[in-house]
This record gives structure tokens, C-alpha cells and sequence, in this order.
């Protein structure tokens, strides 16, 4: 039975300082990204000396070598994140930072299920989502609504995760970017057009340069970004083996 000790509320931070208060250590893990993009966080962890491992269906092979960085080290490999060539029991930490939504509905449940392989039984599970809500989500959401996809992953999380942890606990925080200029938006949101299905048209439409003029207009250009974390921790002994969708 899950323990929820509630929700905390951790304000304006970056994903690197959230990851650093929210889990147990850092410092020497053993840590598996599944979805990792392009590695920023896998090389922002290798900077507070923990050893991570990125999994990413678009990365290259030349990253799949381990390079040393700060005082850890990372790696960046071709995958899905249903499947790891990580041995069982192995990882202190695996995170899901912005990249649940992105797996295919019907390939969620593989990818938590392996998440739970592959940790050790005192290991940690970090999901981390942004909210579909806030003055960013209101502008990207004429080109790119992540409405439902955030909603199936957290939908996936309370089917396979919750079953599988002892304990979750829930955390908010908010990510800020300022912006006023809409060259600096665009640019920034082509960035993620290379693991999204939108184009440069769609994203410098009028609508989207309105919304984002009507925004700056209110907030000042200040963009912050609500973002969920669901963190479990005591693996439940035999649930990873279950293959049930």
C-alpha cells in the first residue's frame, strides 16, 4: 500500500537543483535516463559526480562511450526506453525528465515496468512532467497541445508505477525562462522540434505570435513553467516481472 506523504512545494528551481534536493544522493549513484535527449541532465548529474547512462531511440553512436565529466561520468545509447541493455538491479536512480509523455501510449507500461528492472531494491524512480498549464503551455499549445499525453503518462504512473513502489511522493515546482523576444520563443521551441512532430511553420504561425504577444504583455516576459515530480521509492520485490498491460 502506498504511502503519499502529500505535496511539497519547491517554488522556482531548474531541473538540475531539483534533482539534487529531491534525491537521496547524487554523488557516486549509478544513474539511468530514459529519454535523455540530447544529454544535459546526464551531463548536469556527471557534473555532481554520479555515473549516468542516457537511453534515447535518437542518439548517435559515437556518445556510446563513457566520458569522463566533472567529477562523474555519462554516456549517451540508442534505445527505447521499454528496453535497456542494463542488467537487473543495477541502477540507485532511473529518471524520466520530460520524456514519459513523449513513449508511446501503448509502450508506457514497458518502459516503467523496466524502470523497475533495472533498480536496486533500495533504488529510486523520479518522473518528472510538465504540467499542461501556465503562459507556456498556452502558446505552444496552438502549434504542439501536450494536453493528453501529459495525462496518459500520469495515468500510466498510477497504473504500473504506484503498484510497484512502496512509498511516492509528490513534489511541484516551477521552471522559469524569461523571454520577451519572439525570434528567442521560436528558436528555442525548434530546439525540440528534432523529438516532436511540429515544423518551423507551425511554430512562427500568427496565432503562435499573438499568443506569445498577448503573454509578454502579462507576465512581462517571465514564462513559468509548472512541473510535476512523482518520486518512488522501496521497490515492491517481484512486480517488475509482470507483463500485463
Amino acid at each position: 500500500m502506498l504511502s503519499d506523504v502529500g505535496v511539497i512545494d519547491l517554488g522556482v528551481m531548474d531541473r538540475t537543483q531539483t534533482l539534487a534536493r529531491v534525491l537521496h544522493k547524487v554523488d557516486g549513484a549509478d544513474i539511468i535516463e530514459l529519454g535523455c535527449g540530447e544529454g544535459q541532465v546526464a551531463r548536469a548529474l556527471a557534473d555532481l559526480g554520479a555515473s549516468v547512462s542516457g537511453y534515447d531511440p535518437f542518439i548517435g553512436d559515437e556518445h556510446e562511450a563513457w566520458t569522463a565529466h566533472g567529477r562523474g561520468r555519462f554516456r549517451l545509447l540508442r534505445g527505447r526506453a521499454g528496453h535497456t541493455a542494463e542488467p537487473d538491479q543495477t541502477a540507485d536512480i532511473v529518471l524520466f525528465v520530460y520524456s514519459l509523455h513523449h513513449v508511446p501510449g501503448d509502450e508506457m507500461g514497458a518502459a516503467l515496468r523496466e524502470a523497475r528492472r533495472v533498480l536496486k531494491p533500495d533504488g529510486q524512480l523520479c518522473v518528472i512532467e510538465p504540467v499542461a498549464a501556465g503562459a507556456m503551455q498556452y502558446v505552444s499549445q496552438s502549434y504542439h497541445d501536450e494536453t493528453e499525453v501529459r495525462r496518459n503518462a500520469q495515468a500510466a504512473l498510477q497504473r504500473f508505477a504506484v503498484p510497484a513502489f512502496a512509498e511516492e511522493r509528490v513534489f511541484h515546482f516551477a521552471e522559469r525562462t524569461e523571454l520577451t523576444d519572439f525570434e528567442a520563443f521560436s528558436t528555442r521551441a525548434l530546439r525540440g522540434a528534432r523529438f516532436n512532430d511540429y515544423t518551423e511553420a507551425e511554430v512562427t504561425a500568427p496565432e503562435v505570435r499573438s499568443r506569445f504577444a498577448e503573454m509578454v504583455a502579462t507576465t512581462g516576459g517571465v514564462f513559468e513553467q509548472p512541473v510535476r515530480i512523482n518520486l518512488y521509492t522501496t521497490p515492491i520485490a517481484a512486480h517488475f516481472g509482470s507483463t500485463d498491460e
